[in-house]
């Protein structure tokens, strides 16, 4: 009987040693940069940075916003504000998707397109 619980027990015992804990990530965030152009390259309104469905910023012409970001699949969209016309819905603010790794660096310039405003990737410098 104490064989068969001696037995038992290393069974167990090495069972745990071999199994492995899954990995949280780095905890490292990746970072998001958006730069908007200056007022020559698009409207006088400012425009709404709607990241994972909140507004976490607004920019101006010619203004730029970093956002450290936990890594992973981010859904990014663009929205007018301001007052008058402004605040009217923009034609464009279909959602884009952006993947972030744990410490990198995406940079993302606003477009004016003829379907509404867009990120563009844009080198880092």
């Amino acid at each position: 009987m104490k064989l068969l619980i001696g037995v038992l027990t290393a069974l167990l015992c090495s069972s745990f040693a071999s199994a492995q804990v899954p990995q949280g990530g780095t905890g490292q965030p990746g970072i998001l940069m958006i730069t908007r152009g200056d007022a020559y390259s698009g409207s006088g309104c400012d425009i709404g940075l709607v990241i994972q469905g909140r507004l976490a910023g607004t920019l101006m012409a010619g203004q730029s916003a970093s956002f450290n970001l936990p890594p992973g699949e981010i859904a990014v969209s663009l929205t007018s504000s301001g007052p008058g016309g402004c605040a009217a819905p923009m034609a464009s603010s279909i959602s884009q998707s952006i993947l972030l790794t744990p410490g990198e660096i995406k940079q993302y310039r606003i477009i004016a397109t003829e379907a509404g405003y867009r990120l563009a990737p844009i080198p880092l410098y």
